[in-house]
């Protein structure tokens, strides 16, 4: 039996090993390459959905300020006026209403931005939100020059900001 092992066996088996290495190698390596780009898509798509309203409010300035804009400032949560996120760009200051909702977003936020940018003297007021915005907030946002960006916005700044 040993006999058999040592003349045909193990030198087959050895044969295999040998033969099958570099499909084995090629495998693992497609594998580890598909994990990586699927984690990196994952990235990419940006779990802010997950998050609670200070972690996207930190998200949002970390956005903006990869996307050029600078003197990003995210304020403090109480006293803030309803503007969460101050920032400039090309000589245009912003006073960004950041609101983590599941449902539509209604004209209080649009309100809020709007007078918080008067208290911080900034040229446009921004609501940007994860959800979308009710017809009536994006009549009097439309009114009062407030812009909206809603979530196909924020999808294509993480788009910007992640390529």
């Amino acid at each position: 039996m040993r006999l058999f092992y040592y003349l045909i066996a193990a030198p087959a088996l050895f044969l295999l090993r040998v033969l099958f290495w570099p499909f084995k190698t090629i495998f693992r390596c497609v594998g580890r390459i598909h994990g990586w780009r699927k984690e990196r898509r994952r990235f990419r798509r940006a779990d802010y959905d997950d998050m609670d309203g200070w972690e996207f409010e930190e998200y949002v300035g970390g956005l903006l300020a990869r996307d050029g804009y600078i003197h990003v400032e995210v304020t403090r949560g109480s006293g803030d006026q309803g503007v969460d996120v101050l920032a400039q760009r090309d000589g245009v200051s912003y006073a960004i209403q950041c609101k983590h909702y599941r449902a539509k977003i209604s004209n209080k936020a649009v309100q809020e931005a709007y007078a918080g940018a008067e208290f911080y003297g900034c040229d446009v007021p921004v609501v940007l939100t994860n959800s979308y915005f009710t017809p009536s907030a994006e009549e009097l946002a439309d009114e009062i020059g407030v812009e909206l960006w809603d979530r196909d916005e924020l999808n294509r700044l993480v788009r910007r900001v992640r390529r």
